[in-house]
């Protein structure tokens, strides 16, 4: 089996210095930089570029170089009600068919949430990390691989693990009970899931940086 294309393997290294801050939002980098970084020539450099720039993480300006784009406030309303919305569909769904694995899901997240508090409650690159595994987790009951992918595509293009104002004072405190609650409501029934996320939707809008 042939593995990935010089595009695809730009486009992969180049994303994740993106959302892992390496390269910051609001930078300019060009094809040349990227190229000798990489050590690659500039037309995979190119194309996985023009793939990021339909994807909305960058924008190429001629004579400018590449600039990575920040996310305003409307772009993230939107992709955390995407977030939201795939999530709520995919265990709406889990509750008609997969109700003990629901249950299963909302008892093993539990105990590792409070594994995770207890070894260290004020580092909050491992709590946003959770929180990630624990949407997707969601998601996977579904068995759809799409919507996997679209709300990965959407949690990197809101540079997920970079953002960590709710973790922090003053909004720890809430947002710690808030994720409680939603790994509890896996378990439980879908209107109290749907009111769970509601409320953990509204903390991450308020505390997005």
């Amino acid at each position: 089996m042939a593995g990935p294309s010089l595009r695809e393997q730009a486009y992969t290294q180049i994303l994740a210095m993106i959302v892992n801050g390496e390269i910051p939002k609001g930078a300019v980098t060009s094809e040349i930089q990227l190229s000798q970084k990489l050590d690659m020539s500039r037309t995979p450099i190119r194309a996985a570029l023009q793939q990021l720039e339909l994807e909305g993480f960058v924008r190429i300006a001629s004579k400018h170089g590449v600039i990575i784009l920040d996310s305003s406030s409307q772009r993230v309303g939107d992709l955390l009600d995407i977030i939201a919305s795939l999530a709520l569909f995919c265990v709406s769904d889990a509750f008609i068919s997969r109700e003990t694995e629901l249950r299963r899901l909302a008892r093993e997240k539990e105990e590792a949430y409070q594994s995770l508090r207890s070894a260290d409650p004020t580092e909050p690159h491992a709590l946003i990390a959770f929180e990630y595994e624990l949407l997707l987790s969601s998601l996977r009951l579904s068995n759809n691989n799409e919507m996997e992918k679209i709300m990965q595509s959407s949690m990197a293009r809101l540079f997920w693990n970079q953002n960590t104002a709710r973790w922090r004072a003053p909004h720890g405190t809430q947002t710690d009970v808030i994720v409680k609650a939603l790994i509890r409501s896996i378990g439980l029934d879908f209107d109290s899931f749907r009111f769970a996320l509601l409320d953990y939707s509204r903390v991450l809008k308020m505390t997005w940086r």
